[in-house]
């Protein structure tokens, strides 16, 4: 969703004094891209930083408009700045984004072909220690909200779509409650990867069982005792892996 740009007076960025080094023809676009990332990892960026219009950067630069246009292409594509055009437009640095994040990291799992296992096995990692942070840090808000999505997926234990959804939103939860971006980031990727198999491995009777790990997990949580909501994660998930290689086991067992 676009963010309107307040009216600028003139085209002075906001981001200090110091001034864009001036580059080659021949690479000018990457240069461009590359002394913006690297402002940006040294922390002379933050989001929202007003970088300046066009006119101001492609003389600053010292490049054709068409040379910054790519190189604005490719930072707006990376989620790096956001561009807008018009009167009061410009150039700025882009407010943090985590869903696209993951997207992209998750696109990227499915092209490097890694395995369910492998994502379960990252994610059994993420989680445990989202787990811990969250009986350390949780709030009372964190904890009704915890508490109302157990009772949901309680409520669906009988349905096998049902319930997978409702306990992937109690991940998810749990995840939330540990007041940590990064693990966020990284389960909102790797969901895309394990969802339909955890799905899969869904059965009325294990969902019973899932939903005796996910009691255990909110009782640690609520009880601030990290050890035991990690291994409530641990137990889980070592389920999840068990069936997971237990199946695949099965089918290459099959007669062709």
């Amino acid at each position: 969703m676009s963010v309107p740009f307040p009216i600028q007076s003139d085209d002075r960025p906001s981001y200090g004094s110091g001034r864009w080094l001036q580059v080659r023809a021949s690479t000018a676009s990457a240069e461009i891209v590359s002394q913006i990332r690297q402002r940006l990892f040294d922390g002379q960026l933050k989001p929202g930083d007003f970088l300046g219009t066009e006119s101001s950067l492609s003389q600053e630069f010292g490049v054709s408009r068409i040379t910054l246009r790519d190189a604005l292409r490719i930072l707006e594509a990376n989620g790096i700045v956001y561009v807008k055009v018009g009167k009061s437009g410009g150039v700025r640095v882009a407010e943090p984004n985590p869903e696209r994040f993951a997207d992209a990291l998750a696109v990227q799992l499915m092209l490097a072909g890694i395995t369910e296992k492998e994502v379960f096995d990252a994610q059994m990692g993420a989680e445990m220690r989202a787990a811990e942070l969250a009986a350390e840090n949780a709030n009372a808000d964190d904890l009704a909200a915890l508490e109302a999505q157990f009772e949901r997926c309680a409520a669906a234990v009988d349905d096998q779509e049902g319930f997978a959804r409702e306990s992937l939103a109690f991940h998810l939860q749990l995840i939330r409650t540990s007041h940590n971006r990064a693990l966020l980031a990284q389960f909102h990727a790797l969901r895309h990867v394990s969802s339909k198999a955890i799905l899969r491995s869904h059965t009325p009777s294990r969902a019973r069982t899932v939903l005796e790990r996910h009691r255990k997990t909110l009782a640690a949580v609520r009880a601030r005792d990290a050890v035991s909501a990690a291994a409530g994660i641990r137990e889980h998930f070592e389920q999840v892996i068990g069936a997971l290689l237990a199946r695949s086991r099965k089918a290459n067992e099959s007669p062709p």
